[in-house]
């Protein structure tokens, strides 16, 4: 009894991410309302991270974990928004704010000129390595496999990586959000969950790694793997093509162990 009721503590809260996600996209579905599925992703993530940190709004003067929920929350009102706008036009400006507010945050969420100084170097490069995740998870024609290839890519990395348990169930979270969103989901639909995964890395890479030091580290190495991932998937599936419906699938796992052998292939030769 008390062995099951360690693995629900350990996984409920990526549980839960899969099951607000499921719920708000079929509801979304069943009453014909958009913007519920504009949602569902963004908000799973939300519900899961605010039961793995019990924190929902966090200002820090260091980026922290506790500050991942506000950013969900605040990414899927920016989404919801942009949606009830209705103009696919504005998808760049719905990133671009999304991505802002992920540099503030991860940056220590600086309120005045001196702080601003300090974190900028940090906000800078969040803010460039969203819109990089963004542009490659959720713009253009995004396959239906590229949000959760990259979630679960960054969970297995994490953990390969040897990161702290509360990481690769923040990952996981991510992870399952965005398989939850399957079918491939609108590009409104993709961003918050695509700016989640983005955010979780960059805050692995301050928080866990040495790239802000002009060191590198496994946990750095980690933060890329879905972009990896999710750039090898094309290639591994036409490498699969006689596997026929079969082979993106195939294609993306094979995709997500290349990158994250590469993690594990750091952490040996790093630990030397």
């Amino acid at each position: 009894m008390l062995t099951h009721l360690a693995q629900w503590q350990r996984f409920h809260g990526p549980l839960i991410a899969l099951a607000v996600t499921l719920a708000l996209a079929l509801a979304g579905r069943f009453l014909r309302i958009g913007l519920l599925a504009t949602a569902a992703g963004g908000a799973g993530v939300v519900a899961g991270w605010y039961v793995v940190t019990g924190r929902f709004w966090t200002l820090s003067q260091q980026p922290a974990l506790e500050a991942l929920t506000g950013l969900a929350a605040v990414v899927v009102v920016i989404s919801v928004l942009f949606g009830w706008l209705g103009s696919d036009r504005q998808n760049w400006i719905c990133a671009t704010l999304a991505a802002l507010a992920a540099g503030w945050l991860l940056s220590g969420a600086p309120r005045h000129q001196a702080a601003l100084r300090v974190g900028w170097p940090v906000g800078l490069g969040v803010i460039v390595a969203v819109l990089v995740f963004v542009r490659f998870l959720a713009m253009g024609t995004p396959g239906p496999l590229r949000l959760a290839l990259a979630g679960l890519t960054l969970t297995a990395a994490l953990y390969i990586a040897g990161s702290p348990p509360i990481w690769i169930q923040l990952a996981l979270v991510a992870g399952l959000a965005a398989l939850a969103t399957l079918p491939s989901p609108s590009v409104l639909a993709a961003i918050p969950v695509a700016v989640d995964i983005a955010a979780l890395g960059c805050l692995a890479a301050i928080d866990l790694g040495r790239l802000p030091r002009l060191g590198f580290a496994p946990v750095d190495v980690a933060a890329i793997a879905p972009l990896l991932a999710v750039w090898l998937q094309p290639r591994t599936a036409e490498r699969m093509g006689r596997l026929g419906q079969v082979a993106p699938l195939a294609g993306g796992v094979l995709a997500g162990a290349i990158a994250v052998g590469l993690v594990w292939l750091a952490r040996r030769a790093l630990a030397r």
